[in-house]
């Protein structure tokens, strides 16, 4: 199995979901959520939460439904965070307790393009031409960094952002990235937390992860890649 612990620091729990939890029923609180969908979206949904459960359940969270919040977001036990992502047959979970870390996010896409016209919705003119320099890398990089960033801010923030709001600034040789307002974002990010943007290509897949430390707050160092 993959080692996505690169992603984040040692006290997140990361969970890819096995061939079994894309079908294996919920309680029946979460089985109601998907009542009526399309058969995809409630294999998804089965293999995200049980993910979750299965990530939750390493860091002795109480056992309980993951319902979901008024934005359709998973409603996670009071003093833990999580974030679950999803594509064509993959699946992974993160989550850890609330302390160092908060907020996180994550991302899963296929090492495949993003459909003809929307990466027009998605870059920034800077980021075209990181994109003509760096033609080697994954083609769904900008976008996949830029949907862990959303998740990552969007518990605390409350707003949806454009993904032209933030331009990307990649460091290529520790696989990291960090983000700049552009002139139309319009919501403010808190000043006091510091942010960390990660990335991974691993089978076939590309996988990125954002995380929020507080001013001040030293960063686990567990891994080589911090």
């Amino acid at each position: 199995m993959m080692d996505l612990s690169s992603l984040f620091p040692p006290d997140v729990v990361i969970v890819k979901a096995s061939n079994e939890m894309w079908s294996t029923p919920l309680c029946k609180e979460e089985e109601l959520l998907i009542e009526g969908a399309v058969e995809k979206r409630q294999k998804e949904f089965r293999a995200g939460r049980n993910a979750a459960h299965a990530a939750l359940s390493q860091l002795n969270a109480p056992p309980g439904p993951l319902l979901r919040g008024e934005k359709r977001q998973p409603a996670w036990p009071a003093g833990f965070l999580g974030s679950i992502s999803h594509c064509r047959e993959r699946c992974v979970a993160v989550c850890t307790k609330k302390g160092e870390l908060l907020s996180l996010g994550i991302d899963v896409e296929p090492l495949s393009p993003l459909s003809k016209g929307i990466a027009r919705y998605i870059d920034t003119p800077e980021e075209i031409q990181f994109k003509l320099q760096h033609e080697t890398l994954p083609a769904r990089l900008i976008f996949s960094a830029k949907e862990s960033l959303y998740k990552c801010y969007y518990p605390l923030i409350g707003r949806y952002f454009g993904f032209q709001s933030v331009t990307l600034n990649f460091d290529l040789s520790r696989q990291r990235f960090q983000f700049t307002p552009t002139s139309a974002c319009k919501i403010h990010f808190p000043e006091n937390l510091i942010f960390h943007g990660r990335y991974q290509i691993a089978d076939h897949h590309l996988y990125t992860s954002c995380f929020l430390t507080q001013t001040g707050t030293p960063l686990p160092q567990a891994n080589s890649m911090g």
